[in-house]
């Protein structure tokens, strides 16, 4: 069953465009990583999809059912975490979540867990709470009612390097347990570590659809080697027939291979090495590559 669903979805302010010709489809249970830079449409597509503003032309469903306004119930199927929130300033984090415990009318009894979790303290006023105190404050809220459908915007900023593997060892949790996520970010080694797909948006439009692994230079990788013999063995050794391209720089030639890894290294190891490492390009990397390729061609 497809939980989000997309059509031509397009959001102009007067003449500024917004986003323009949207077309997705996710699927239940998948984990769905939207990238792109700040300003590419991304939070207009999420506060599309939340009901907070209605879009100038196209359609999208959620659950299988066509959103023509405001929809309460199916809001219900959702938890939403913002890039920025705030909170009525006067109340413990404790009150503002056993407040939306009673909204939501499910349980409080998760609270305390998640708390624990986050190493949030729930006991003080939320004016007094750091930055990242809000977020973790924001996540337990988004996860209290055991959402069918998570929406997050940037989930990571503020949060140190700790909270950051606790909340995505949550957030698999709640994959595990059937949950679809859309994740919306510009930290592209969270869509790496945790995204079934990725979709790239540029300028309000969707450039691009795929599994991670089908990214185009994902198979490519980075060769170093100190050779035994020092100094720029490019000629000598005939190395450019590995790569024409290969490049010497701080005592290290560096090769990118695209195909046939097997017979690369076979060719490099014809001459006594004394280091050599292998790298994988990371998401940033392919991304940006491929964010400038598309803006030549634009």
């Amino acid at each position: 069953m497809e939980i989000i669903k997309t059509q031509n979805l397009s959001k102009f302010y007067g003449k500024t465009r917004g986003i323009e010709g949207i077309n997705l489809a996710i699927n239940r249970g998948e984990c769905f990583g939207f990238i792109g830079p700040n300003g590419a449409g991304k939070s207009t597509t999420i506060r599309l999809l939340m009901q907070l503003i209605f879009p100038s032309s196209g359609s999208f469903s959620l659950f299988g059912e066509e959103i023509r306004g405001e929809n309460p119930m199916l809001r219900r199927r959702i938890g939403y975490l913002p890039s920025e929130v705030n909170f009525y300033p006067d109340l413990t984090g404790k009150q503002l979540l056993e407040l939306a415990a009673k909204l939501y009318e499910v349980s409080t009894e998760k609270i305390a867990a998640y708390a624990e979790i986050l190493e949030l303290d729930l006991n003080k006023t939320i004016k007094t709470y750091s930055l990242g105190n809000k977020k973790k404050l924001a996540i337990i809220q988004s996860l209290l009612h055991d959402p069918e459908l998570l929406i997050l915007d940037e989930p990571t900023s503020g949060l140190d390097p700790l909270i950051q593997n606790r909340f995505f060892q949550l957030l698999a949790e709640k994959n595990q347990q059937g949950c679809t996520i859309f994740l919306s970010t510009h930290v592209l080694a969270d869509v790496e570590r945790f995204c079934h797909r990725v979709g790239i948006i540029r300028s309000g439009k969707l450039i691009r659809v795929s599994t991670v692994a089908e990214l185009p230079g994902r198979a490519e990788r980075r060769i170093e080697v100190i050779y035994s013999q020092e100094g720029d063995l490019r000629a000598s050794y005939s190395l450019r027939e590995i790569d024409p391209a290969v490049e010497y720089r701080d005592g290290r030639h560096v090769f990118h291979i695209k195909e046939d890894l097997h017979k690369a290294l076979a060719a490099i190891a014809e001459h006594p090495i004394s280091d050599i490492i292998i790298k994988q390009p990371t998401l940033e990397e392919l991304f940006m590559k491929y964010y400038k390729t598309e803006e030549v061609g634009k």
